[in-house]
């Protein structure tokens, strides 16, 4: 068994390029642990971090217009644990997990003072292969569950995935693949800030299906 502490990280990043923000400090501690087994591996870590002077969004409207533009002042704070998981029961099945849990602080500047919000929020990635002869399956799964943003959240998010290939030849495979089957990549959001709210939702269309054949030259 391994243990790792990671050191204190520091990293400026600016809003922009025309140096009209300050820079944004981000400190993080980390630490965390593996073990390996015959058929079993996986590792668990904590983390905290912190940034100051955060590049945020300000909207607000002039003559009818949203106007988008960024400024500096936002804070957050997040700590949470994360980790992974990997088995191989067999030479011909695998399973591996990844998961996490944290919690989000943020304190915002807006028109009339400081939005403080503060909330959990997780993912969790799951997948699995079988390879039996000619045939090779694969599944993978996850979910982001909703959060927060400065002054405002998302929704929850989800997708399946699913692939089959079949050798015919040493040369020639036939390959389906399938896409999010569940169709769960919409994401709803919300905005509410003191000069502007907004609620609607992002849809990218990722549900598909492919089927093809692979032919290797040698």
């Amino acid at each position: 068994m391994k243990t790792s502490v990671s050191v204190l990280q520091r990293n400026r990043r600016h809003g922009e390029n025309d140096g009209r923000f300050q820079p944004q400090l981000l400190t993080s501690w980390e630490i965390g642990t593996n073990a390996d087994m015959e058929n079993l591996s996986g590792s668990v870590s904590a983390f905290y971090r912190t940034s100051r002077d955060t590049v945020t969004d300000a909207r607000s409207f002039a003559d009818n217009v949203l106007v988008t533009s960024k400024q500096n002042g936002g804070q957050a704070r997040s700590a949470g644990v994360t980790g992974s998981i990997e088995w191989t029961p067999d030479a011909t099945l695998s399973f591996g997990m990844d998961g996490g849990v944290y919690r989000v602080m943020l304190s915002t500047p807006d028109l009339y003072g400081r939005v403080r919000q503060d909330d959990i929020s997780g993912y969790l990635k799951f997948r699995a292969a079988y390879k039996v002869g000619p045939d090779d399956v694969s599944l993978d799964a996850q979910a982001q569950s909703s959060g927060i943003t400065p002054l405002g959240r998302f929704g929850a998010t989800s997708s399946v995935n699913l692939s089959w290939k079949h050798q015919l030849s040493k040369t020639l495979s036939l390959t389906v693949n399938a896409s999010d089957i569940f169709d769960g990549s919409k994401r709803t959001y919300r905005t509410d800030a003191s000069t502007f709210r907004q609620n609607g939702f992002d849809h990218f269309v990722a549900r598909r299906v492919y089927v093809g054949f692979v032919k290797k030259f040698e």
